[in-house]
Formats: C-alpha cells, sequence, structure tokens
C-alpha cells in the first residue's frame, strides 16, 4: 500500500466526516474511530474509508448519504470496536457486519418500521456489493 494513496482515503474520509452536521456525536466517534485505526491498523484504515467513498457510489440520491458513508466507515469493526465507538447508534451499529448476530442488534432489528427495515436492507446489500460482506434481516423482515 501507498503512503499517498491512505492519505488521499483518509483525508477525503475526513472531509466528508467535518462538513456533516450529525447526532449523538457520530462525527467525533467516527473521528476517534480512523484514530484508532491509524495506530493500530493503517490498512484497515484505508479499506474502511474507500468501503466508505464505494458506498457514497452506491447511493441513489433518495434520502440520506450519511448512512452510506457511516456503514462503510464503520464496516471494518469488530464486535467490540462497533460497541465503542457505535454506542446509541443503532443503524449504524446493525451495518456492521461482526454485529451481525447480536442480541441487541436482532431485537432492535425486530420493532423497525417499514422504511427503516428498507434503509438497513439497502445498506447491506451496498456492503456486499462493495465488500462481498453484510446479510440479510432475519425471518419476518
Amino acid at each position: 500500500m501507498k503512503d499517498d494513496e491512505l492519505k488521499r482515503s483518509v483525508e477525503w474520509a475526513n472531509r466528508i466526516n467535518q462538513r456533516w452536521i450529525v447526532h449523538r456525536g457520530l462525527g467525533k466517534r467516527a473521528e476517534d474511530w480512523m484514530t484508532h485505526l491509524a495506530e493500530m491498523d493503517p490498512q484497515r484504515l484505508r479499506k474502511s474509508c474507500e468501503t466508505a467513498r464505494l458506498m457514497i457510489r452506491s447511493w441513489n440520491e433518495a434520502g440520506d448519504p450519511k448512512p452510506w458513508f457511516y456503514a462503510g466507515l464503520f464496516s471494518t469493526a469488530s464486535g467490540a470496536e462497533a460497541e465503542k465507538y457505535l454506542a446509541g447508534h443503532r443503524l449504524t451499529t446493525a451495518t456492521v457486519p461482526a454485529m451481525a448476530d447480536d442480541p441487541g442488534v436482532r431485537d432492535w432489528e425486530a420493532s423497525l418500521c417499514p422504511e427503516t427495515c428498507d434503509l438497513l436492507l439497502r445498506l447491506r446489500s451496498g456492503l456486499r456489493e462493495t465488500r462481498g460482506t453484510g446479510r440479510e434481516l432475519g425471518p419476518g423482515k
């Protein structure tokens, strides 16, 4: 991996994250997430930022692009990382492949309205297309 490629991906993700107004501190959590990855696993940071870019490209301009960006950015998180960096951000947490079988995510999914369920399915589908990950909602959804 070239340092300039990593730098461009991370700079792009930082610019996007900083320009949006998000709720419950998600912007700061995304900054902390990228800092964590820069220190622990720069290759995974690049992959996360590139997935966020691909997810934005998958966004069909109907609705808010933010869930697409953050689903991609946090897509490489482990279960423990998702719990730490995404506490209180249920939709993004539910898109993290490592959280697929988490009981809290499953319980939340069971309570979704049709619109949110559809968005979650589209986000997971986008992740599968960009990275070969994600999953469908369980029975009844």
